[in-house]
């Protein structure tokens, strides 16, 4: 009977120390890795783009700024779209030098807006004027 019962105590502290052990290699098993993403390129292969800054002007946020009334968002609205049409095919321009295409653009950004300050009433050109241009810090 002492054997049976040494035997049995011998069971539990050899299944007890099991247990640990398991517990312990569970805690030191690194989480399984995340999926890898690719980063997204466009389609021809170049690397992507950061947008830090936004790269233009944007109607909804002049109008609330300004308060535009409907006919100068038409015709702000009209600007917008010339300039980004415009740095579209700038950014597409193989021919020019990074730094030739990025004065280029500084050239669309500034042009649009004397467009579009000239659309503005006084009020909203001193408004206006307190705004950073686009690709600047605020």
């Amino acid at each position: 009977m002492k054997t049976a019962r040494l035997l049995t105590l011998g069971l539990a502290a050899l299944g007890l120390s099991l247990s640990i052990a398991r517990s312990q290699d569970a805690s030191t098993v690194p989480p399984p890795p995340l999926p890898e993403t690719a980063p997204t390129t466009p389609q021809n292969g170049a690397p992507p783009q950061h947008r830090h800054a936004k790269p233009g002007y944007v109607l909804a946020d002049l109008t609330a700024k300004l308060g535009l009334t409907a006919e100068q968002q038409a015709t702000v609205g009209s600007i917008i779209a010339g300039a980004r049409t415009q740095m579209k095919a700038a950014r597409a321009d193989d021919t020019l030098s990074k730094e030739d295409r990025r004065a280029k653009m500084r050239q669309i950004v500034d042009a649009s807006r004397v467009q579009i300050r000239a659309a503005l009433t006084p009020d909203q050109q001193k408004t206006f004027d307190a705004l950073p241009a686009p690709g600047q810090r605020q």
